[in-house]
């Protein structure tokens, strides 16, 4: 999951910087260190976002366990990770 996201990430922010310059109508290689550095700041939103969707989901249980309930379904094998209560 965490390299997918990654993945996607990165490749939006290199397809953003592209289309920026596809819509003004300049050449697509124009600046390429946006291209790069959108890049890299894609992959960094991607990793964010998987990190952001943990804690999120253990909060989520945890509110759960207090009320009495169970923990959302499939909550231990989402997409085929193990999500663990890190101590």
């Amino acid at each position: 999951m965490g390299l997918t996201a990654m993945l996607v990430g990165s490749i939006s922010g290199a397809g953003m910087q592209f289309m920026n310059n596809a819509l003004q109508k300049v050449p697509l290689s124009r600046k390429p260190w946006f291209h790069v550095t959108y890049f890299f700041v894609g992959g960094w939103i991607g990793q964010q976002w998987v990190q952001l969707e943990r804690e999120l989901l253990l909060d989520i249980n945890e509110i759960r366990a207090d009320k009495g309930m169970p923990p959302m379904v499939a909550t231990n094998a989402m997409l085929g990770l193990k999500y663990q209560k890190s101590e």
